[in-house]
């Protein structure tokens, strides 16, 4: 159906697989939209033992998925290099494919292509079930899946000389009986037999059957019994033998009932027994302490934390007394160098060591519109202006460049001892988590083992090994309950931040989505005979009710991961949406979809957007803060020499309140902001820390989203700014930009109560 490619993808920065579908399907819009929807659909499925599908989308008519990219190989290779694997070994290995398959079986999904191909092995010995292109949904209608005419096209449709018109997809050297006859009526069995194939290949090293012809071969697997493994290994024991026959019967009834059943037989063959969590040994718990202990406490790591606590510790001293002797500049110089160096130091590490958290503020940034970039240009070049105006630019520069400095300094002469002295418990923890893969062990186990017994600095670690999302995952399994004891969080100050951009992509990727269902469900509509108009409409709703039953699936699979008894309940089956149901769903009635939302409330909607969109609030935001800045400016109100001598000089003449209000840095209300050539009624709104306080307010909601925050928000931001021009009644020393103040700020707070994340 395609060509696959290894590939870049340049917003995160990492390797992809990128299945491209072949140009002879590019212009059937039947199999374009089936290859669409079930590439969707499978790209819901998340578990460690099955290769995770990113994306799908079109680009210059090409249409493709992008898959995890698997550094290793796949069986087949491992076979061919070493003619057969040891019992216990192929065991191991076929019950992490296992594992994978229940959780497509569990959400109504049959891969039905399972080989040793599909099989990737990576480097640290997990196993991932990968090639979902012939995935079939339980629940799909046998007629959708199975062309009647050898001459039309359609998804999982191979050449007709190939297979004739039944079409019956898949491998010939590993297809179940019934698979053989008809593809479109198999159920989960017939991976249980193509997986049992793959088995006895693994411990036997050559096929089951062979033949010159796939007709030849698929009358074999339907007709033929197979030579029992025992009989051409002789070390293959009897009772793997007789696993892999009943894996491999004829009639669909005399396998296993289910995937799990497949799981449960292995495990007790190789000897592992559950009670609902692994129990390790004591051998294997001191082992992990030991190198979780050489990790956190290597001596690179320990010399790190003393410098850099140290140095920020003397930067903050230093500019605590710059500023009391007077030299605000330098002391704001001062603590610009500390941002700056954090700041520049995070650009260095995420491009040298490939972080996860520079990798999403990557992706971020890359998703962004021109108008998002105007506004970040536009914000950055009014903070310069500031720094300009308040005689800091040149100071603020100088400091960068030092800044710069020390952020290389600290990536070369002590990030890179850290990871050196890191790398060697990381690895050989890896050798002990793949022995254990290897005997069997759940991957979800094995994750839940590291953060059980890792301590209670458990999460570096983690994160050297799995990464920041498994270690999010296990966090929220292991720490319910409070079984888990006190465990401390690793700069969890990346996760508000993370949380954000999670948000941001999520709506980005669910408008491409949606936009991608509803392109090729029009041209199915179309091509079926619907008109321009109708074709359009009800693509659209496909596509809404795709998407929103996708969310809905990913909502019920998180739930999944709950704790019983304290222990993570993690063999349980799931019980949300069915993903065949899903597609099932979105093609029911294609030309009678339904949309009671009256067309002047989506008008409403988008007129709203517009006045209360985040664009609108970063503008005035801009506006705000830039007003405040320059009236700030414009009246002095800083600590300097200059200003703290015409305070003392200006005392002659006003009053002792005046006085103390220009000394102590307060607003003074009776300077409004005023440019020469502008009328005064232009920028005389200008006349409090009231506006300052404003433009925070607003700048706060770009972390929410919802129209009715929106307009809390900036009715808040009103008031605080004009809200004492209307009369208000106060009793000294209460003023009445205050109360305007105070009660902007509570409008402010019903908004971000409102707002959603």
């Amino acid at each position: 159906m395609g060509t696959v490619y290894l590939a870049r993808q340049l917003s995160l920065d990492r390797p992809v697989a990128l299945k491209v579908m072949s140009k002879r399907w590019v212009h059937d819009p039947v199999f374009v939209a089936r290859f669409t929807r079930e590439a969707f659909a499978a790209a819901l499925l998340n578990h460690p033992n099955v290769v995770q599908i990113y994306d799908i989308g079109e680009a210059e008519g090409a249409r493709f998925f992008s898959m995890e990219y698997v550094p290793g190989r796949s069986l087949v290779d491992l076979v061919k290099l070493e003619g057969k694997l040891d019992p216990e070994t192929a065991v191991g290995f076929l019950l992490q494919a296992a594992r994978g398959l229940k959780h497509a079986h569990d959400r109504g999904m049959i891969h039905r292509d399972v080989k040793p191909d599909n099989l990737l092995l990576d480097e640290q010995g997990m196993l991932k079930v990968a090639d979902l292109g012939l995935v079939k949904t339980l629940d799909l209608d046998r007629d959708a899946d199975r062309l009647s005419d050898p001459c039309e096209s359609g998804l999982h449709s191979l050449p007709t000389n190939m297979t004739g018109t039944r079409m019956a997809l898949g491998t010939p050297a590993y297809l179940a009986p019934e698979q053989c006859r008809d593809a479109a009526a198999v159920d989960h069995r017939a991976d249980i037999y193509s997986l049992g194939c793959t088995l006895y290949v693994l411990v036997t090293g050559k096929q089951p059957f062979d033949g010159h012809t796939a007709i030849e071969l698929m009358t074999k697997h339907a007709y033929e019994a197979i030579v029992p493994p025992e009989m051409i290994v002789s070390r293959v024991p009897k009772a793997l033998s007789a696993v892999i026959q009943k894996m491999m019967a004829k009639d669909p009834d005399d396998r296993f009932a289910d995937m799990g059943e497949v799981i449960r037989t292995l495990e007790q063959w190789l000897g592992v027994h559950h009670t609902g969590t692994f129990n390790p040994h004591d051998d294997q718990i001191e082992t992990l302490e030991k190198h979780v202990r050489a990790f956190n406490e290597a001596p690179a790591v320990v010399l790190r934390s003393r410098v850099l606590a140290g140095s920020i510790s003397a930067c903050a001293l230093l500019a605590v007394l710059l500023t009391f002797f007077g030299q605000l500049g330098w002391a704001f110089g001062l603590a610009g160098m500390v941002l700056q160096t954090a700041l520049a130091y995070f650009a260095i590490n995420g491009v040298a060591r490939k972080t996860y958290f520079f990798r999403r503020a990557r992706q971020f940034a890359f998703g962004l519109r021109f108008g998002d970039y105007a506004v970040l240009l536009a914000g950055l070049g009014l903070f310069f202006v500031l720094l300009w105006m308040l005689n800091l630019f040149w100071v603020w520069t100088g400091f960068g460049f030092i800044a710069a400095a020390l952020a290389i300094g600290i990536r070369i002469w002590l990030d890179r001892a850290v990871d050196a002295q890191r790398q060697g418990p990381l690895t050989t923890c890896e050798r002990q988590l793949r022995r254990m893969r290897l005997h069997g062990v759940d991957e979800e186990e094995i994750r839940q083992f590291v953060a059980k017994f890792g301590g209670r600095n458990w999460e570096e670690f983690f994160e050297g090994l799995f990464g920041f999302e498994a270690k999010l995952t296990t966090r929220g399994v292991l720490l319910r309950g409070g079984y888990a004891g006190i465990r401390d969080k690793f700069a969890q100050w990346r996760e508000p931040v993370l949380h954000l951009i999670d948000r941001t992509e999520k709506a980005r990727k669910e408008s491409r989505e949606r936009k991608l269902l509803a392109q090729v469900e029009r041209a199915r509509l179309l091509a079926d005979g619907a008109s321009e108009n109708a074709a359009r409409e009800r693509g659209d709703k496909a596509a809404a009710v795709l998407v929103n039953q996708a969310n809905a699936f990913r909502s019920a699979d998180a739930k999944r991961r709950t704790v019983v008894n304290g222990s993570p309940a993690m063999k349980t089956n799931f019980h949300g949406p069915n993903l065949g149901q899903m597609l099932n769903q979105s093609q029911e009635n294609p030309f009678d979809f339904r949309d009671d939302t009256p067309p002047q409330n989506d008008l409403v909607r988008f007129l709203a957007g517009l006045v209360l969109g985040p664009h609108v609030r970063a503008f005035v935001a801009a506006v705000l803060l830039a007003a405040a800045a320059l009236w700030v400016f414009q009246n002095r109100l800083f600590f300097d020499a200059d200003f703290q001598a015409e305070a003392v000089k200006a005392s002659e003449a006003q009053r002792l309140d005046d006085i103390e209000q220009q000394a102590t840095g307060l607003e003074r209300r009776t300077h409004a902001l005023a440019f020469d050539g502008i009328p005064e009624k232009w920028t005389s709104w200008c006349d409090s820390a009231n506006v300052a306080w404003a433009g925070v307010l607003v700048l706060a909601s770009m972390f929410y989203r919802g129209n009715r925050m929106s307009a809390f928000v900036l009715l808040g931001s009103l008031i605080c700014v004009f809200g004492h021009r209307f009369g208000i009644r106060t009793v000294e020393p209460i003023r009445d930009y205050h109360v305007a103040l105070l009660l902007g700020t509570v409008l402010s707070l019903i908004g971000y109560r409102l707002g959603r994340m």
